[in-house]
Parts: structure tokens; C-alpha cells; sequence
């Protein structure tokens, strides 16, 4: 087996019993050999214990078959639940919807190499999955290439069960500013069977990166944000209609930004800045801008630009002062691609479109950060799960914490304890697991070869869950990848 469970560990327990009640509140750390991560954990209750269990995709090297690429943890005691092979990574997040009518949530997950699946929440088995006929591992022969996070639309094709959309694109084995690319797609899934019921190619022929981003207006009107370009390539922002898509046609979608050099691969963020009960839209472009884009008119209510930077996380949106109006924390890189080692980060009024905290760090990566009110003064914390690189003996070793920036108060502070490994590409999860009315984050670090440091070659994922002391005065508003509600809207 290329996957072993080396060990676990609780951290903290307290133990409360009565007459009538047991209760176990705990953190635990999990490492895993041989894997690594570019997914964020996601929560579920699959085992129906009343506590949400972690679920995560993951993987070995890239383009190499793992024998655990995605996992499922208990959430009260880290202990492994279930986990499935992968022909190569699986670096979408998961979302859930119970298919089988047991009463369990199952999983839904793309990633790398055609990889779409939905698995039996309850004992990892495979329901589904996306072009089995293939006759090429990497589902090129089928014209398929990478699967992002998807997104639950109306049901479309009429079983009771609302479907699935889902992007399609980015052939990694393209040489790097090669224009020469596959057009990128957007699906639609039957949610039940995996069948395709729509299937659009992308306006402007460009490649895909972005999870797309859905508004349920109504039950028939469904607005489907999407973006196309990369690293090297210009790309745009669209605006389409599940209605368009359905039809098959989505070449009359509107651009809503755009650039010439490099594209847009961060979802954005929905969220009322301007205060008239409509959600506005909020992206981070490669070329290193931050645009916030009026849900009405489409028009520009504000940019940041921050010329020589990248930015391939989304936006992190919480209340950080004193009006009532959504701000933006942003993290771009500085650099060109590949070669990216620090990092500018940066906090939006997201009123006035003003910077209000800057500064810059000797790291970079794609994990885009998370909020809460940890401090219960009724603004909100930014969290990040942050690297740095300290020298131990004769070799270089990564530690990875937790940071919360309080802006209202002009601090930041170290949350939990160090893991030592290097967060690349996992956004944290903060919320209350136990309903305790307490905050529980789960984290994730990958180790690798502190010599070589190849980021193809994981050594082994730690997954922590830390259970704070820190009692909930309101729930958190963006407390995952995507938001708290996986998509993509600040509640």
C-alpha cells in the first residue's frame, strides 16, 4: 500500500458525562504517508454521530496513482473512516448531497486526469464516475482534461435531485506559454447517474481553471460565473445564464472583465458592498488586480492593482471595521510565475475600494485564508494558515501556524500550534464540529523533502483538527474554501 496511517494523536480531551449524556471534546493531529494536498478540507456528518467528519482530496505525485487520493476522517477522533485510489490528484473540494436515499451525505469530487466521482458517504464506495469508458488513464481520449470544485444547480433533468455544475479544462501536460490549448467547458451532471446533460465550450477558446460560481435568482434563474486564461495566457471574466448552458450555447455570455497577458483561475466572491441587497461580484485577476464589480450593472465599483504581482487565491471577504459593509483581505504573489517567493498581503475597505493594511512576507501560496470573530468584539478575524522557513542544523525546515490578522485593533497573533510541514494550496475550515459553541479549525500541512523540496514529491499530510477555547458570539461568514456554505457567498 502507498498509503499508511502512521499515527494519531489527541492533543487536548475533556471528557463530560451525566445521567443522560456523554461528550468528548478534542483536537487530534493525523499524519498520512506518501500523500499530499492541493484540496481543502470540506465537513459532513457520514457517520451519523452528530459530529461533521472531514473529508479531503489528495494524492501522491502528480501524473502517479495513489492509493488513498481521497480520505475521509471521523471528526471526534481523526480515525479513518474510508478512502479511495486515484489515478493522479484529486485537487477540487468536495460538496455533498445524499444520492441514495440512506440519509448520508455523499461525496462529490473532481480532480486531475478526468477525475469526477461521486462516492457512498457511508463506506467510500464508488456511485459514479465521470467518462468510464475511457480508454486513456488521463481521459484525453475523450477530449477531458482537470475537473474543478463543483456547484449544485435546480434539478435539470427531472429525478427530484438538483444536479451538478462543473468545469472542465487545463491540459497539464501543455508546455507553459504555448497558446495552444484545449478550449475549456462548462458541464452540467446529472447529479444521480454522472450523465452530461449540457456541455458549453467556453466563449473565447481559452483554457479553464476557475470553479465556477452560481446565484440562484430562482429555481429557473441561475446566473453561472466563469473564468478562462492562466498563468501566461489572457483570459476573461463571463457571466452566463444555467439556461444558455443548457442549451448547449454560451457564446452570447457576458465579459465582464478582462486581460491581455494573464487570465483569471480564483473564483469570486459574492457579496452586497454597495448596500442595495444585491450581491456584487468580487475576483482576483493573475495579472495582479482585485476588481469589485457591481451585481446590477456589471460595471466597476472599484479596483486594486498591484503591478508585478500574481494572484491565484480567491478573496476573503469579512466585516473588519466599523461599518456594516463586506471588506476584502487579499494575498498576491510577487513575481511571474513560476518563479513567485514573496508575497504582497493586503486588507480593502470594501465600501470606499481604499487599502487599509499592507505588508509583504517571504512566502507564497494558493491556500486562500478564512474569517471568524475569535476575539468576540464583533468584528471579524482574518485566519491563515501561514509557512515560513526556519534553518535547523545543516538543513531548511518549513513550520506552519496559524495567524489571525485583527485589523479593528491593528495586531496579529499565532492561533494553535505549529505542524512541522508547508502549506501550499489548503485553505482552513473554522467552525463549531461538536456544538460546543466553540470554534474547531482543521488544517493541513504537506511535508516533503527538506533537501530536494520537490513539490511533486509529497513525503507525507498532516490534517489537524484544533479545538479552542474560543466561544462563538456569531457564526463565521466565510469559514471554508468557497465560504461557509461552499459557495461562494458571504452570508
Amino acid at each position: 500500500m502507498q498509503f499508511k496511517y502512521v499515527f494519531l494523536f489527541l492533543l487536548t480531551a475533556t471528557i463530560i458525562l451525566s445521567c443522560t449524556e456523554r461528550k468528548t471534546v478534542s483536537s487530534w493531529s493525523v499524519y498520512l504517508e506518501n500523500i499530499g494536498t492541493y484540496s481543502s478540507a470540506r465537513t459532513t456528518d457520514l457517520n451519523s454521530d452528530g459530529t461533521p467528519d472531514i473529508v479531503i482530496g489528495s494524492g501522491g505525485k502528480e501524473e502517479v496513482h495513489s492509493d488513498s487520493a481521497v480520505i475521509a476522517l471521523d471528526g471526534v477522533t481523526g480515525k479513518l473512516l474510508w478512502s479511495i485510489p486515484g489515478s493522479n490528484q484529486y485537487v477540487g473540494s468536495a460538496v455533498f448531497m445524499d444520492i441514495n436515499n440512506d440519509k448520508i451525505p455523499d461525496v462529490f469530487i473532481g480532480g486531475r486526469w478526468a477525475q469526477l466521482i461521486a462516492i457512498n458517504g457511508v463506506d467510500g464506495k464508488t456511485i459514479w464516475t465521470f467518462f468510464p469508458e475511457r480508454t486513456k488513464t488521463d481521459g484525453s481520449d475523450g477530449g477531458w482534461y482537470n475537473f474543478t470544485t463543483p456547484q449544485f444547480i435546480p434539478d435539470q433533468d427531472n429525478d427530484g435531485i438538483e444536479d451538478i455544475i462543473i468545469a472542465n479544462g487545463g491540459d497539464a501536460k501543455a508546455v507553459p506559454g504555448d497558446p495552444d490549448r484545449p478550449a475549456g467547458r462548462i458541464l452540467v451532471l446529472s447529479s444521480k447517474t454522472g450523465k452530461i446533460l449540457a456541455n458549453g465550450k467556453v466563449p473565447d477558446g481559452k483554457e479553464i481553471y476557475m470553479s465556477v460560481v452560481c446565484e440562484r435568482k430562482t429555481d429557473k434563474e441561475v446566473m453561472v460565473l466563469f473564468g478562462t486564461g492562466g498563468e501566461t495566457l489572457a483570459g476573461h471574466l463571463f457571466k452566463t445564464t444555467l439556461h444558455d448552458i443548457m442549451q448547449g450555447n454560451i457564446s452570447n455570455a457576458k465579459v465582464l472583465a478582462s486581460s491581455d497577458t494573464k487570465g483569471f483561475v480564483s473564483s469570486p466572491v459574492l457579496a452586497d458592498i454597495n448596500n442595495d441587497n444585491v450581491n456584487d461580484i468580487i475576483d482576483n485577476t493573475v495579472d495582479g488586480r482585485m476588481l469589485a464589480i457591481d451585481g446590477v450593472t456589471d460595471s466597476i465599483l472599484w479596483q486594486v492593482s498591484f503591478p508585478g504581482t500574481e494572484a491565484y487565491t480567491m478573496p476573503t471577504v469579512g466585516l473588519f471595521n466599523e461599518d456594516s459593509i463586506p471588506d476584502v483581505y487579499g494575498n498576491f504573489a510577487i513575481g511571474t510565475f513560476p518563479v513567485l517567493n514573496y508575497s504582497i498581503r493586503f486588507m480593502v475597505n470594501g465600501k470606499t475600494g481604499k487599502i487599509e493594511y499592507h505588508d509583504t512576507i517571504p512566502a507564497f501560496q494558493y491556500a486562500s485564508a478564512v474569517t471568524a470573530d475569535i476575539n468576540g468584539d464583533g468584528y471579524d478575524e482574518v485566519i491563515i494558515n501561514q509557512s515560513v522557513l526556519k534553518r535547523k542544523q545543516f538543513e531548511n525546515v518549513f513550520y506552519s501556524s496559524l495567524y489571525a490578522f485583527d485589523f479593528k485593533n491593528h495586531k496579529n497573533f499565532s492561533v494553535g500550534d505549529s505542524l512541522p510541514a508547508t502549506n501550499l494550496a489548503s485553505t482552513p475550515w473554522i467552525g463549531d464540529l461538536d456544538n460546543d459553541k466553540k470554534f474547531d479549525i482543521i488544517y493541513t500541512t504537506v511535508k516533503y523533502d527538506n533537501a530536494a523540496f520537490d513539490l511533486q514529491k509529497p513525503v507525507g499530510l498532516f490534517i489537524r483538527r484544533y479545538s479552542t477555547d474560543i466561544k462563538i458570539k456569531k457564526t463565521s461568514g466565510w469559514g471554508a474554501f468557497m465560504g461557509s456554505d461552499y459557495n461562494s457567498k458571504f452570508e
